[in-house]
């Protein structure tokens, strides 16, 4: 049975306006010294094919870019200290900048934002979602790695603060000024992947979050400023 729209509104925003009092700080990329993600707990992973990505920390954030080459991915992985339980209800809240991007496939992007849920225990694995930027637009990433809904958006022009509220087996994406969710539809179980030998599934881990460049048909240069969860 189909959930009628004025009850996921409602869900959503009973969400948003409750009480942040598990607010956890993942990222604070403004810190004093400068840090990057690593620095601050999260595990960072990349290939080294000539040239090699490169995360810098700044006064304004962690700098990562894979824009040598397509053939590059890097990014931060974490397991969120707060239990991303979608029956609750959760919301991370990040600050990025894309300040290039490009990819040789419509399917993928040189920056992506994953946020898998905890596991049910009547699931096979867990549900999330996986956010693509290029320079005009956000899209989801859809099961079978297709693009999925999207949004034209400039996320080049300036660093913007994104919050990605999760209730159930929904997903709204919104953006500090604007008053409507500028994205939103369904979480996904995605299927299919297999990982690289050594590596875990970042698909199938539960409470997990990732932030960087996933692929090797596309690359970026991206600033990553804060990253927040409750």
């Amino acid at each position: 049975m189909k959930t009628p729209l004025a009850a996921v509104t409602a869900g959503f925003a009973v969400l948003i306006g409750s009480n942040a009092a598990i607010a956890a700080v993942l990222y604070n990329g403004l810190s004093i010294p400068s840090q990057t993600l690593a620095q601050q707990g999260w595990m960072y992973l990349w290939s080294a094919v000539p040239p090699a990505p490169t995360a810098i920390a700044t006064t304004n954030g962690t700098i990562l870019d894979t824009s040598g080459t397509n053939a590059n991915y890097a990014g931060y992985f974490r397991q969120s200290p707060v239990t991303l339980d979608r029956i609750k209800g959760y919301t991370i809240t990040f600050r990025v900048q894309i300040n290039s991007e490009s990819h040789s496939s419509n399917n993928r992007a040189g920056f992506s934002m994953m946020a898998i849920s905890n596991k049910l225990a009547n699931e096979q694995q867990p549900y999330g979602i996986e956010l693509s930027f290029w320079e005009n637009s956000i899209w989801a990433q859809d099961v079978g790695f297709t693009r999925g809904e999207n949004v034209a958006y400039d996320t080049k022009a300036s660093a913007k603060t994104y919050k990605l509220t999760v209730k159930d087996t929904n997903y709204q994406l919104s953006v500090t000024g604007i008053v409507a969710p500028i994205l939103q539809g369904k979480l996904r179980q995605y299927t299919g992947f297999t990982p690289p030998p050594g590596y875990k599934n970042p698909y199938t881990t539960p409470n997990l979050l990732f932030l960087g460049d996933n692929t090797t048909s596309a690359k970026a240069k991206v600033t990553i400023v804060s990253v927040e969860v409750n």
